[in-house]
């Protein structure tokens, strides 16, 4: 679905030669001065990232809301226009079809924002549902701004804004110069932010502004070390349609008193127990650990890395990682990572690796 496309943003990109890869089928900075550089100024100060290849799907009628009762697993009864929820789409089975955030937008007009790559089958899903979706891929840039000093630029840029005073899962609307926009407060590392959806056309000038009060740009390897330090799931490392919700430690993200897709197979799971969990590893031996690496515990295979990087915050390497429910690791156990032809030791622990 997302084949081919660019984000409104992609000059500006190449403006500050950003270092680009194909992510989702759409062009996207990896990064520009360093991933630690702008890892590190999200941590400090504030980065701007470009997030525009994230779907942008429209759900509306008076049907709208059932239907997404049924294709989502938050109570989507309990949003009020102005709030928004982090929510998964499953299939039958129990499975993961994406992660995502879904806003409601007035009293029968929802937003539903999807990964890039799963932007199809999210709207498969919703339209099975009996959703009536439009894909507004090319109306929308999304622009995220995190960091501590997040609230500072964002008030040099719009000094009369309501936004700084939202609450979590909320958003208002945006005069963007003079275009219709809005902003919401929901993030993925971990620092306070907003997210910015500008009419396309308008999106160069608000980046520039930005820039101009203070925002750092981030690409998406920052983007991968911020979300990895906060224990947060990536589709295709610790979500997919292999694996299920309870699995994953997103059991509080199920409603269980609603409707929802795959929610008899789920309970059969939570009735015996999910087969395999999640855990975090932090190393204190030098080296990286990767996805698919092999876990370790006393020298017998316990699983392996789901997602593994640098954290520039603590120094060293981390992972998540799956193992068999009945032998999840009790946090403090050493283990070890075989990355290649090494060894890397290091400790369990729960996630988060970094406080928010």
């Amino acid at each position: 679905m997302a084949s081919g496309r660019a984000s409104p943003l992609l000059e500006q990109h190449r403006k500050l030669d950003a270092k680009l890869t194909e992510f989702g089928g759409w062009q996207m900075p990896l990064q520009y001065t360093g991933v630690v550089a702008e890892h590190n100024a999200v941590r400090t100060s504030a980065g701007i990232f470009d997030v525009s290849h994230l779907g942008k799907l429209r759900v509306g009628g008076d049907t709208a809301a059932d239907a997404l009762q049924r294709a989502l697993t938050t109570d989507v009864g309990c949003l009020d226009p102005g709030r928004a929820a982090y929510a998964l789409a499953l299939d039958d089975g129990g499975g993961c079809i994406d992660d995502l955030f879904c806003y409601r937008m007035g009293p029968d007009d929802w937003m539903v924002v999807p990964n890039a790559a799963n932007t199809q089958a999210v709207s498969e899903s919703l339209e099975a549902c009996g959703a009536n979706v439009v894909d507004e891929w090319d109306r929308w840039a999304i622009m995220a701004i995190q960091g501590p000093d997040s609230f500072d630029v964002f008030s040099r840029a719009w000094p009369s804004s309501e936004a700084p005073g939202l609450r979590l899962h909320s958003w208002c609307s945006l005069d963007v110069d003079g275009h219709p926009g809005f902003v919401a407060r929901t993030g993925y590392t971990g620092e306070r932010g907003f997210e910015l959806y500008t009419p396309a056309d308008a999106a160069p000038a608000t980046w520039s502004l930005l820039v101009d009060c203070g925002a750092t740009p981030v690409g998406l390897g920052a983007r991968d070390t911020l979300r990895l330090e906060m224990g947060y799931p990536l589709y295709g490392h610790e979500l997919a349609r292999t694996v299920n919700p309870l699995e994953a430690n997103l059991g509080w993200a199920l409603a269980w008193a609603t409707p929802f897709r795959g929610k008899e197979a789920l309970a059969e799971i939570k009735e015996r127990g999910p087969a395999r969990r999640l855990f975090g590893i932090r190393c204190r031996s030098r080296g990286v650990p990767r996805q698919g690496h092999a876990v370790l515990v006393d020298g017998e295979s316990l699983g392996e890395v789901t997602s593994g990087n640098f954290s520039p915050t603590l120094g060293s390497g981390i992972a998540l990682a799956f193992a068999p429910s009945d032998r999840v690791p009790s946090p403090g156990r050493a283990v070890e990572v075989v990355a290649r032809s090494r060894r890397l030791e290091g400790d369990t622990l729960k996630p988060p690796f970094v406080e928010r």
